[in-house]
């Protein structure tokens, strides 16, 4: 890699709605997919290639990057171009040095359109659960406070879990 101090270290950035934007130089870089929700910002996916635009225009993950999108994340591209002289085996050591610390979970071959469907799935059903047992749980710490006894309790929550079944069925 070169020491050349005058080549300075520029991070870019585009949305992947502007991802014709992409540079078509054949240049080195090492890019960084972002999903970003409300003030959260995450790195889902890290590469090395020579020539960005053309990666992304059949990227392998562009299924996942779009269907993220679709469910309000905003998706960006950011990428640093290497120095001239850098060699492919420096760029893979920086790729693998990147991929080390951020762990992106698209990198992993495992993590599909499937997982992420998945995952927002276990998501949505975790807040609908809350909504309809977070009436219990409030039931539970008013009988809790009547000061009946275990088998009374038991009792009282049973029904109304069973009113609770019965309006929502």
């Amino acid at each position: 890699m070169s020491n050349n101090a005058n080549e300075a270290f520029y991070l870019q950035e585009v949305t992947l709605h502007n991802s014709y934007l992409l540079p078509e130089d054949k240049r080195w870089v090492v890019y960084f997919v972002t999903a970003l929700q409300g003030e959260n910002k995450k790195i889902i996916f890290i590469g090395f290639t020579h020539n960005l635009s053309e990666k992304f225009k059949n990227h392998r993950r562009k299924l996942e990057f779009e269907f993220l999108e679709r469910m309000g994340y905003q998706i960006n591209i950011s990428w640093i171009v290497f120095p001239e002289g850098t060699c492919e085996k420096e760029g893979y050591g920086v790729l693998r040095c990147y991929t080390r610390a951020f762990e992106p979970k698209l990198n992993d071959d495992r993590n599909t359109i499937a997982t992420l469907l998945a995952e927002e799935s276990k998501k949505a059903q975790e807040k609908w659960e809350q909504g309809q047992y977070g009436y219990l749980d409030q039931q539970i710490e008013n009988l809790q406070q009547t000061g009946d006894d275990q088998d009374t309790v038991i009792r009282k929550m049973w029904e109304a879990i069973k009113e609770r079944l019965m309006v929502h069925s």
